[in-house]
């Protein structure tokens, strides 16, 4: 009996196992959410900022502001204008500078919002201080140049087996095919095409596939009328239509009609910014190439 003493004595003095199972965590620590990842950075701006913008306004008199900002890249947050008496179909960011944005162009269904894109006119009327800013485009942000892309991307590691990127297809766009080809030219709706700035910064449109020795190879988004017709030679046929715009009440922008030449079998090209009656003004703003085009509005 004294002997199983001992050995019970010892056991009860043993130290506990260093195996023994962590005890399990309290409810409250299981239930406990995952620390929420941090937000994305925001997109620095691009261009010009409407900072930036009111700063170019006091540079000089109006003909100077304008210089200054035509072609100019800006970044700006635009809203339905909240001010009585604001020009019709115009944008503002702060009401009380009397400052309004008009879209030479829109995206569908642009009611306001962020817009990168560029100046293409500017108008300063000095009884009661109202500026007017004309820009390109507005509901689409500005493309990165294909060089920028390029080097801002990181290089894959098997590029060579990378695959192409599928084309847009262009089915059941007005005037057009699937494959990107212009079958009626008098159907095309501005944006089918792919945007692109030309001379001086100006934006315009290319649509279509050109035709083989097409004349228009030459052309830039920009030019005017005269270099056009020395490159290209004279239209098969050519007029004027009013636009939308010309039914804007105080709308004085330079995009209330546009010229239009077309060339058989090459297509048809597009102008905007004369004069009625006076074209040699006017820039080129849309390409378009149609090897079947017909050669006469």
């Amino acid at each position: 009996m004294a002997g199983l003493g001992a050995l019970l004595a010892g056991c009860a003095n043993q130290p506990p196992s260093s195996t023994a199972a962590a005890p399990a965590p309290s409810p409250a620590a299981r239930s406990a959410p995952a620390a929420a990842p941090p937000p994305p950075a925001a997109r620095a701006p691009q261009g010009m900022t409407y900072d930036a913008l009111k700063n170019a306004f006091n540079a000089g008199n109006t003909a100077r502001v304008k210089k200054d900002l035509v072609g100019q890249l800006v970044t700006l947050e635009l809203a339905k204008p909240g001010a009585r008496g604001a020009p019709a179909g115009t944008y503002a960011i702060n009401d009380a500078d009397r400052t309004f944005f008009r879209c030479r162009a829109t995206s569908p269904g642009f009611s306001g919002g962020t817009v990168t894109t560029t100046v293409v006119d500017y108008r300063f009327v000095a009884k009661g201080g109202q500026r007017t800013i004309d820009l390109a485009r507005c509901g689409e942000p500005a493309a990165e140049s294909p060089r920028a892309a390029a080097a801002a991307a990181p290089a894959p590691a098997a590029a060579a087996a990378a695959a192409p990127e599928p084309a847009t297809s262009t089915a059941g766009k007005a005037g057009m095919d699937a494959r990107g080809n212009v079958v009626d030219s008098s159907k095309v709706e501005a944006g089918s095409g792919r945007t692109v700035k030309g001379l001086n910064d100006f934006e315009g449109e290319i649509t279509g596939r050109p035709a083989a020795n097409s004349k228009f190879a030459r052309l830039q988004i920009g030019m005017s009328t005269k270099q056009v017709t020395d490159l290209a030679g004279s239209p098969t046929d050519q007029g004027a239509y009013v636009t939308g715009k010309a039914w804007i009440p105080f709308y004085f922008g330079s995009d209330r009609h546009r010229f239009e030449m077309t060339y058989k079998g090459q297509g048809r090209l597009i102008f905007a910014g004369g004069g009625m009656g006076d074209f040699s003004s006017g820039n080129l703003i849309w390409i378009i190439h149609n090897p079947n085009e017909p050669g006469y509005r």
